[in-house]
């Protein structure tokens, strides 16, 4: 019983953040433990009670969106945007690996022969933020389209009773997004210094064998960053977490740790790709920016996969 009561708390919660989700929960469960012993069962109560949006709205709940996005459709786009992101993502890995030598069972002839022979696949390689920016607006107007197109009546279902109250999804499938903004902040904030340093004349100073192979790896992570933004994005229009998108999450990030990890070990990062520190406070900040990218970039990678893994092992709960 006590399952099924955090399951309609978590259906009631899930559509608020924050420190207002903490205490709506603890508000709700303390009036819902009160009033259990006025009933034979807990499924009367919570029945009484009603539709978990119907309460959420007695909360004060107000849609930044109010319409009701025809959920083929919906899935549909987010299948387009993780496909092309992957696409993108997969030969921008593997040219830029290529073109950091940590490739060693490839030859340049053999990955990016024809990529570097030609200026137009060049230029989209080079201007990852452009590009996956683009994927995600063309998205976004497919998105209006395809709905207004085959777009549903905008009554929201509120049919309450006991097969729809046992059908509430466990309280792993409503995600918080409180870490993943957090996690989001932290990246920005760093890549927004990160940025102002290798656009900076600080960089220009840096006379040393590995700058270029530096100013490649900025390139190299550019699309990585515009992924996880993308995949947060994307998170966030999630009230529950579905099985497709756990799974297109996923693998994206898997595929983002294998490379990162690809490229520390096959070009020996630590041995041939650090500036010396005893040089100029400049070479420092290099490193820290470069090092820096790369453990954040992983560890958030890290754990959406391991989160994703998580909620989509407890689907398969009864």
């Amino acid at each position: 019983m006590n399952n099924l009561l955090e399951r309609y708390l978590s259906a009631v919660c899930s559509y608020f953040i924050g420190s207002k989700r903490k205490a709506i929960y603890k508000d709700l469960k303390a009036q819902l433990q009160t009033s259990a012993k006025r009933y034979d069962n807990l499924e009367d109560l919570l029945i009484e009670y009603g539709h978990p949006r119907s309460l959420a709205l007695s909360y004060g709940y107000r849609p930044l969106i109010s319409h009701i996005y025809n959920p083929k459709v919906v899935n549909l786009i987010e299948k387009t945007v993780f496909s092309l992101s992957f696409i993108y993502l997969f030969f921008s890995t593997l040219y830029y690996l290529q073109q950091l030598n940590c490739l060693p069972f490839l030859s340049t002839q053999q990955i990016a022969s024809t990529l570097n022979d030609s200026t137009f696949f060049t230029w989209i390689l080079l201007h990852p933020i452009i590009i996956m920016g683009g994927i995600f607006i063309i998205s976004i107007l497919g998105l209006i389209f395809l709905d207004y197109k085959n777009s549903l009546e905008q009554e929201h279902d509120l049919q309450w009773d006991l097969k729809t109250l046992y059908k509430l999804a466990p309280p792993s499938h409503y995600p918080h997004h409180v870490v993943e903004t957090l996690f989001i902040i932290v990246l920005t904030i760093f890549f927004a210094f990160f940025s102002l340093f290798f656009t900076s004349h600080k960089i220009l100073e840096i006379q040393h064998a590995s700058s270029k192979m530096i100013h490649l790896m900025t390139y190299f992570f550019q699309p990585f960053v515009m992924i996880i933004y993308l995949d947060y994005i994307i998170d966030l229009t999630k009230k529950k977490y579905t099985k497709k998108y756990l799974k297109y999450s996923s693998f994206i990030n898997l595929f983002i740790i294998i490379a990162l990890i690809t490229f520390i070990i096959n070009s020996q990062f630590l041995q041939y790709y650090l500036l010396p520190l005893n040089i100029t406070f400049s070479y420092i900040l290099a490193d820290f920016f470069i090092v820096g990218a790369i453990c954040i970039i992983l560890f958030i990678s890290l754990y959406k996969l391991l989160r994703n893994l998580k909620s989509y092992r407890s689907l398969f709960k009864k």
